[in-house]
């Protein structure tokens, strides 16, 4: 397919004296300044390295006409007889496929989390109906479509780190001892260091890592408090024990809906940021039936 490369005008000297000069001797290459282009222009124009053009030039791909000082021109018209950048896909192409890549990706991501939900003490589905319910959270509080997909990520991904915690422990009907509650508490500094080498979790690394905070300061494992923890994070932590709360577990009876409101709003200004309850409260309907999405 052709390609639409845009016209740039040539701007240093030495490339308007030679089309002047292409003009004046009737020569058959008969081009005008704005379509000369030199290599360096053609590799922003198509988005490649300087070295890539050069080795289409020295392959013979690519038609050049050559300055009096040896430099390499390129007639802008040459582009689209380069055969290979003809094959390239449009940028509605390069969209469809990034997406079906993306969406592979956090079917594969959902897949791990539902595998390791059956670990642990809680019903099935919790790291599904985390996610959904934050998701509901972050549209309640207007958050931008880019940053409400990393927040999902990130609550989807919450207790990747338990992969490092005992299922003896996890599933544990009784009374934790002390060393349970250390190798429980350290899910959200383990969950970090899994998606540390992940470029695309990146930004999720910070909410994975504070979901256990508290908003007075109580939590763990840094002892943040307020603001300082990462919005992400704070919204985590309310849909998480809303889910605990209301769902089968080894480790408490479960509770009905307004049992779980109640316990939301007392918890309140302590565990959680209060501004967050408050938006949840207020769209308490919306955001239950995110685990419908």
């Amino acid at each position: 397919m052709a390609l639409d490369i845009p016209k740039i005008m040539a701007t240093d000297q030495e490339t308007a004296e030679i089309a002047t000069k292409a003009i004046d001797i009737g020569s058959s290459i008969n081009i005008s300044k704005s379509e000369i282009l030199t290599p360096r222009q053609v590799a922003a124009i198509l988005g490649v390295t300087y070295q890539t053009i050069k080795n289409y030039i020295f392959r013979g791909r690519l038609k050049t006409y050559k300055t009096p000082g040896g430099h390499h021109r390129i007639r802008r018209e040459d582009l689209m007889h380069l055969g290979c950048l003809e094959d390239r896909p449009s940028r509605e192409e390069m969209a469809d496929r990034y997406n079906e890549l993306y969406h592979g990706y956090i079917s594969t991501l959902r897949a791990l989390t539902t595998a390791l939900d059956t670990r642990d003490g809680i019903a099935s589905g919790h790291s599904r109906r985390v996610a959904n319910y934050t998701v509901s959270l972050t549209e309640a509080l207007g958050i931008s479509e880019e940053e409400q997909e990393s927040i999902k990520l990130a609550a989807l991904l919450h207790d990747i780190g338990k992969i490092f915690v005992m299922e003896q422990i996890l599933s544990k009907p009784g009374r934790l001892t002390d060393q349970d509650r250390y190798a429980i508490r350290r899910h959200p500094e383990m969950g970090e260091l899994v998606v540390n080498g992940v470029e695309m979790l990146k930004r999720t690394k910070p909410v994975i890592r504070h979901h256990h905070e508290r908003f007075d300061g109580k939590g763990y494992p840094d002892g943040l408090s307020g603001e300082e923890i990462p919005l992400g994070a704070r919204m985590i932590a309310i849909a998480g024990a809303f889910d605990c709360i209301t769902s089968e577990c080894t480790f408490q009876p479960t509770r009905d809906l307004e049992e779980a409101i109640d316990e939301i709003e007392r918890c309140a200004g302590t565990q959680f940021d209060p501004e967050i309850v408050r938006v949840f409260l207020e769209n308490r309907d919306e955001v239950v039936r995110g685990n419908h999405h």
